[in-house]
């Protein structure tokens, strides 16, 4: 048989090419609707059905039926244009993507940049380019803090251990839900299954890159809205859920009076910031909050702090950062002397101890030196233990005790929640804990109502 070639898809022309589609065969007979020309110096030299690709596409069917389409991508270094190549089923597809390849390539080439088939990119490479765009944001007005970044790449490590090689496109939500029960039994590189919180952080994260992927062109959906994390389980460790880890107002003042044996004498001069630092935690600051506050925000007559920074852990080694306030409602004034008596007392001790400062971090060691993140929340759980206080397992968790204790006073939520630097929404749904002493007290209430009858 003589054939010629032609341009575009390149296939070879059989001798009857002015009979049947020269892609796949198909005799035309006296259709004419919808069949494309192949024409050569501006004669007609053959034809193309409905169903194959014309002459001018980058695409070619394969005998199985299949469609191949090549695009030429952006000249790199070397002045070589690398070649975007692509299978697909059916010939709208394989169309669909030449047109993105195209458009993508055509920006790039405007840009100066190289060009990448997003149809390829793996979720680790969207998740990179997202946590890249948020670096970007760190310490901008309105930004992200770089303690917040680190923890999405803290969260989106053990889930990228799992699916980071799949193709982003191809990712459905049941694959998401798939790997996040892997993540509750197998965990991370430990082999230890992760806590609730930590898997529903890492599918939270995931949505939002996911979502950039989507505002950048790269994804069509995402997988990851409508996944659900595997449900707490109940018989874990920790008894399932950090509710159950509050004090009872009583344990809160017998901690706080064993840290004020800490006042005076050479534990003082061991440790002149332990009783401010964690008096001020018992009045509802975090930890951050604590450990950012400035001499220039103490209110030393009246026994007021004014939250206007936070300091905290960078990543996983000792580097601390000292930035602004977690969210616009952390900003606010905390009445400590009100909340505990003898608080302003300590702030004058230590005030005085360090020199009468005009400004400069409050929450320092006995050689001027900031007193860690860490060191400060392992010297809260010696304190549980030397004070014989149950460790809350966090001393974020004396915020939760602090909010129930105020909402079974009566305290409004509005008010409880300004106290703690929330809005009221997050401050019911979270701070507020329902455990076995609650409904022991409200068992005890409604025995007093129905008793009475």
């Amino acid at each position: 048989m003589t054939t010629t070639t032609r341009t575009g898809s390149r296939i070879a022309l059989p001798t009857n090419a002015l009979k049947v589609c020269a892609s796949c065969g198909t005799v035309r007979g006296n259709v004419r609707k919808d069949w494309h020309e192949i024409t050569r110096e501006g004669a007609v030299i053959g034809w193309t059905c409905p169903s194959c690709p014309t002459a001018s596409e980058p695409i070619r069917r394969e005998e199985s039926g299949r469609f191949v389409a090549v695009v030429r991508g952006t000249a790199g270094p070397d002045g070589k244009r690398p070649q975007h190549k692509r299978r697909f089923d059916t010939l709208n597809a394989a169309r669909e993507w030449v047109e993105e390849i195209r458009k993508g390539v055509s920006t790039a080439t405007i840009r100066g940049t190289a060009y990448g088939d997003p149809s390829r990119f793996s979720v680790r490479t969207i998740t990179e380019r997202w946590l890249a765009r948020r670096a970007e944001e760190v310490g901008t007005p309105g930004g992200i803090r770089e303690v917040t970044l680190n923890g999405y790449r803290s969260a989106l490590h053990a889930l990228l251990l799992h699916m980071g090689d799949s193709v982003a496109r191809e990712v459905t939500t049941d694959d998401v839900e798939s790997v996040l029960r892997v993540l509750a039994t197998d965990g991370g590189a430990w082999g230890r299954g992760l806590s609730h919180r930590s898997i529903v952080y890492a599918l939270g994260a995931l949505r939002q890159a996911f979502n950039y992927g989507m505002r950048q062109g790269w994804l069509h959906a995402n997988a990851a809205t409508l996944a659900k994390a595997p449900r707490r389980n109940s018989e874990g460790k920790d008894g399932g859920s950090r509710r159950a880890k509050r004090w009872t107002a009583a344990q809160m003042v017998t901690f706080r009076a064993h840290v004020d044996t800490y006042a005076d004498g050479a534990r003082f001069a061991a440790e002149p910031w332990l009783v401010v630092g964690m008096r001020l935690a018992l009045c509802g600051m975090r930890r951050s909050e604590v450990l950012g506050l400035d001499w220039s925000n103490v209110d030393r007559d009246a026994g007021t702090v004014t939250v206007a920074a936070s300091r905290v852990k960078t990543g996983r080694g000792s580097a601390t950062a000292l930035g602004g306030v977690k969210t616009d409602n952390s900003r606010r004034v905390v009445q400590a002397e009100v909340i505990h008596p003898g608080t302003l007392r300590a702030l004058r001790a230590l005030w005085m101890i360090q020199g009468r400062p005009e400004s400069g971090l409050v929450v320092r060691d006995a050689v001027g030196e900031p007193v860690h993140p860490d060191v400060f929340s392992r010297r809260f759980k010696t304190l549980c233990t030397a004070a014989g206080v149950p460790d809350p397992g966090s001393i974020h968790n004396t915020r939760h005790t602090l909010a129930t204790t105020l909402q079974e006073a009566g305290v409004p939520d509005n008010q409880g929640a300004a106290l703690l630097g929330h809005d009221v929404n997050t401050y019911r749904r979270f701070y507020v804990l329902t455990d076995q002493d609650a409904a022991a007290g409200a068992a005890e209430m409604a025995g007093k109502l129905f008793g009475a009858w």
